[in-house]
């Protein structure tokens, strides 16, 4: 192994860090989420989260799948300072053009469909996110693994977005205020990556991009992302031709909540890509079966009763998040719940193994068959069964992906340990049957909604972890040992 291994902080205060971050990611959206839906209402936030879709599409041009191609090359170049200087001027440059074509082909389209007019000013609002997330160089960052730099900013921006939703957000029509506090949050992420990415690199524009190395992997990551905003984004977008604003805003709360257990599981995986891509830059096939193994043992651990706990939760977990006005999600959440293990096992064969590796083209083909498979149910499915039948096609374009790119892989066991992936695997179902069967015995004697959620959530997570120290679970056990540590 590289002598500079050493200098790198471990995988395990890394997945800490954004453990942290992503908690905060929890949290803050517990108390800005049900204040949002309930001042602005389903309409309201069915017409940012429409503007909002519609925007995603043009970020995906400004991305080109630059970030992905990013962290993957220059994590194999970081220790080298003078090569990863002139990577990382090149990778900027090429961004920056990127972003400029987005726009151009943002307001062509603006001035083309009339449909959409009633939306300009919402979308040109949230486009300014586009630029911000290019001069942000969030993959710098990702590169180096500084998670301690981007969960003491995230503490820092959660914090001021939060006093500006309560300042500014009062009534219905303050959407545009909502909007732009999206928008703010993306600017103090841009100014302060700004700023500390000197540490690793001066950015700068360079005439020499020499693109003939660089533009084709990443235009196949760029198809890659094409396809899967397609599944992704598609669902709110068609949702809002075939069924309107409500059902918009009906479905967005589901997926917010979708999206916060999400964004908490891909934390677990997302600090292992730099480092498996630096192993695989240095033949080190053995840490990266290691490293790998112990992720995805980790991620089912958690996700599996994770998801199980999600659908026991959906009603009360609604009417806190939004009310009464949005029970009609109960079932979309439960449906988005299943999706779940689908789109973190997907992300942790595409992003950890697949593109590291430089098999980025199965990921393509992978997310291109699923967005077709997702246009054509929800077409189907939409107008019969509004946000339920988005929520569907999503729950079958993530499973497609991750069975597509598993089958797909015929050296997939060289990177795992199966037997131990299969082990953490069976603890985990077991734990999903304690949940289920805790879940039947609170609502047999309960009925406040407080009460449930409170009881469910607290004995759950109490019966899985006596169950897994039953079972002597390495995970469980290793955190004991570095709190013992930690006391001492």
């Amino acid at each position: 192994m590289s002598k500079s291994n050493k200098k790198f902080r471990s995988l395990g205060v890394n997945a800490a860090l954004n453990a942290i971050k992503s908690g905060l990611s929890v949290i803050f959206p517990l108390i800005t989420y049900p204040y949002a839906f309930r001042i602005l209402h389903a309409e309201g936030m069915g017409k940012i989260n429409y503007a909002t879709s519609i925007v995603s599409y043009f970020s995906m041009i400004a991305a080109l799948g630059i970030t992905t191609y990013a962290v993957r090359e220059g994590a194999k170049i970081r220790d080298d300072r003078e090569n990863f200087t002139k990577f990382s001027n090149q990778i900027f440059t090429f961004n920056l053009i990127t972003t400029i074509v987005a726009y151009v082909l943002l307001g062509l389209f603006l001035a083309v469909f009339d449909s959409f007019q009633s939306y300009s000013g919402l979308i040109w609002l949230l486009s300014l996110s586009i630029a911000f997330t290019t001069l942000g160089v969030e993959w710098i960052n990702t590169i180096y693994e500084d998670y301690l730099f981007i969960t003491i900013r995230s503490i820092f921006t959660h914090v001021i977005s939060l006093v500006l939703l309560f300042v500014f957000v009062r009534d219905a029509d303050d959407y545009y205020w909502y909007a732009g506090l999206t928008v703010l949050t993306n600017a103090i992420i841009c100014i302060t990556n700004w700023v500390y990415c000197r540490r690793y690199t001066r950015l700068k524009v360079v005439k020499q991009l020499e693109m003939g190395k660089h533009i084709r992997p990443i235009f196949t990551l760029f198809a890659n992302s094409v396809a899967t905003s397609i599944y992704v984004s598609a669902d709110t977008t068609m949702l809002g031709w075939f069924a309107g604003d409500y059902y918009v805003g009906i479905y967005s709360i589901a997926v917010k909540i979708y999206n916060v257990a999400k964004q908490m599981l891909v934390a677990l995986y997302s600090v292992t890509i730099s480092r498996i891509s630096f192993y695989i830059g240095q033949g080190d096939t053995e840490s990266v079966r290691k490293t790998y193994t112990s992720m995805l043992s980790n991620i089912t651990l958690l996700l599996l009763p994770a998801s199980v706990g999600l659908i026991s939760i959906s009603r009360e977990v609604i009417l806190f998040m939004g009310g009464n006005e949005y029970m009609e999600a109960v079932p979309t959440l439960q449906i988005l719940s299943i999706s779940l293990v689908g789109a973190i096992f997907g992300g942790a064969v595409t992003y950890c193994l697949n593109i590291p590796l430089g098999r980025e083209r199965v990921n393509v083909i992978a997310t291109i068959c699923s967005a077709v498979i997702n246009i054509g149910l929800n077409l189907v499915l939409i107008p019969i069964f509004k946000q339920n039948g988005a929520a569907v096609t999503t729950a079958i374009s993530e499973f497609f992906v991750f069975l597509f790119c598993v089958f797909s892989f015929k050296e997939f066991k060289n990177y795992v340990d199966l037997k131990l992936w299969a082990r953490n695997g069976l603890q985990a179902i077991i734990g999903c049957g304690l949940i289920l069967l805790i879940s039947a015995g609170v609502r047999a004697v309960f009925s406040n909604t407080w009460i449930i959620l409170i009881l469910i959530i607290c004995l759950s997570v109490l019966a899985y972890g006596v169950e897994l120290l039953l079972f002597k679970n390495e995970l469980v056990y290793s955190i004991l040992r570095k709190m013992k540590i930690m006391k001492k």
